[in-house]
């Protein structure tokens, strides 16, 4: 395991409250967002609907999309697409097909409505679910990808939109993890897109022991939101 030092001595004055805090904060401005507008995410426009994760306000979203490392003609899981702009990217970078699941409604609709932008309706698709449920037995993937809900925060009930930056108690990653070899093909991976300054990478960690994966940093950077943070990709290979 890589081990970060920040660059900056902001990262080592803030408390990790701060950072919750600066979340929340970009979160109340998309919510006045009221109706769908239109968002450039690596060049192209996508649609992004009120009460989902907008890359307007989120910046994570077009850097795991430019970063995905895509093997040419695999099947992808999305977990949680929001807008689907990191599933349709990385069917213009050369995924065969990406099926996206998301809880959010809202986010649903507002995948299928760039899936239909982009013309890509023999290539994704997405179904209403939390994690792995609207799955039928047999499928598998090569790739399976969230941007994980990183702010950890010990309340239970939050809403849809809430989901997609804050995991009450890390449960849902953790089932995550746990779940994911059932649903890979032999020789696949997961990738999680990830904050050590906003998430708790040691329960990351701890997760992966458990579900027998051996985590690797694979792509890092520091970008600003609120306060300067720093977003990784993941990738967990099963042991065996």
């Amino acid at each position: 395991m890589e081990t970060y030092i920040p660059i900056s001595n902001e990262f080592q004055k803030l408390k990790y409250q701060d950072y919750i805090e600066g979340t929340k904060k970009v979160l109340e401005q998309s919510k006045t967002e009221t109706e769908p507008y239109k968002v450039m995410v690596l060049g192209r426009e996508f649609i992004t609907y009120p009460n989902v994760f907008s890359p307007k306000y989120f910046n994570d979203t077009e850097l795991f999309a430019e970063n995905f490392p895509v093997k040419k003609g695999e099947e992808v899981l999305e977990i949680g697409p929001g807008t689907g702009a990191i599933s349709i990217s990385v069917v213009y970078k050369g995924a065969g097909k990406v099926l996206a699941i998301d809880i959010n409604l809202d986010a649903v609709k507002n995948t299928k409505a760039n899936i239909e932008l982009h013309q890509m309706q023999d290539k994704v698709e997405v179904r209403h679910g939390n994690l792995y449920e609207p799955l039928k037995a047999e499928e598998r993937f090569d790739t399976i990808f969230w941007n994980a809900p990183f702010g950890f925060i010990e309340a239970e009930n939050i809403p849809d939109l809430e989901k997609a930056v804050y995991d009450p108690g890390y449960k849902t990653t953790e089932k995550f993890i746990k779940e994911a070899k059932g649903h890979l093909k032999k020789g696949g991976r997961v990738l999680i897109g990830f904050s050590t300054t906003l998430g708790k990478l040691e329960l990351l960690q701890k997760f992966c022991d458990e579900a027998g994966f051996s985590l690797t940093l694979i792509y890092e950077v520091e970008s600003n939101e609120t306060h300067p943070v720093k977003f990784e990709i993941f990738e967990a290979l099963p042991n065996n």
